[in-house]
């Protein structure tokens, strides 16, 4: 009887052990290089845009990216600011990364540690070659300082405020709108802050956000942003006071004067 417990606890010791291992290599899979084939497609169509582009104009490029599975809402987001960005500037870039579990096939290339840094690292590189205004959604599950991964039953490496503010500063003073839908997402807004950098997150360091109601597609925060009363005349923070009269009611943003009085239709207009 006692061998048999024995030998149960090794057993159990050991499958927890490979568990690990497991983990750990998909970690660390997930960090090493190579190009995703469904982003490389989505950034050489960009590309090709921007160097079409006429002389002396401005171009828009979104980036939205919903890393977890767990809720159709975090893909829905990506796609309702998408949807609102082109009303106003029909000619928005965007690139979408996701892990929807909705479907077998792969429409969009998966939000990773690595998808998201190819991508922004790509970014950095046109904001030398070109006129830019960025946007990034990241839509998550957080805690504090970090944002979590998730693909069906697969757990990626998470997404750290250290690795968003190295990969944002690349992007030198190119105007950047960065938004966090996510728990606990306020403890990235002091690291994350700069002069040229708009800042908007769901949650405040020590809160969950409000996710969503049935039948509701996205969250409260982009809803509340993006939904019905959305008016790119506004300034962004006009529209993201919206977030202090609805369900989410901890949000906060980072806007420096220099972006303050511009309204979301001067900030995408070409």
């Amino acid at each position: 009887m006692i061998l048999q417990q024995l030998n149960r606890c090794a057993m159990s010791g050991i499958l927890t052990f490979l568990l690990g291992i497991a983990v750990h290599q998909r970690a660390l899979a997930d960090s090493l290089p190579g190009i995703d084939a469904i982003l490389e497609q989505q950034l050489a169509m960009v590309e090709r845009s921007l160097e079409l582009a006429p002389g002396g104009t401005r171009s828009v490029v979104y980036l939205g990216v919903a890393q977890n599975a767990q809720s159709p809402a975090f893909h829905e987001d990506v796609l309702r600011v998408q949807q609102r960005l082109q009303e106003a500037n029909p000619k928005l870039q965007s690139i979408i990364l996701s892990n929807d579990a909705r479907t077998t096939q792969r429409p969009f290339p998966a939000a990773t540690l690595n998808t998201l840094r190819q991508a922004l690292a790509r970014m950095a590189d046109w904001s030398r070659k070109y006129q830019l205004m960025v946007v990034v959604l990241v839509a998550p599950n957080g805690k504090v300082a970090a944002l979590s991964s998730k693909a069906a039953s697969d757990f990626y490496a998470p997404l750290q405020s250290r690795h968003l503010r190295v990969w944002l500063d690349a992007l030198g003073e190119t105007p950047t709108v960065l938004m966090l839908s996510s728990c606990r997402s306020v403890s990235f807004v002091p690291k994350l802050a700069a002069d040229h950098r708009i800042v908007l997150a769901a949650a405040a360091a020590d809160r969950n956000a409000s996710a969503c109601d049935e039948p509701s597609d996205n969250t409260h925060f982009i809803d509340e942003i993006f939904g019905v009363g959305f008016d790119p005349a506004k300034t962004w923070q006009q529209n993201f006071d919206r977030t202090g009269t609805g369900v989410t009611t901890n949000a906060k943003s980072s806007i420096p004067d220099t972006l303050a009085q511009r309204t979301i239709a001067d900030f995408l207009r070409p």
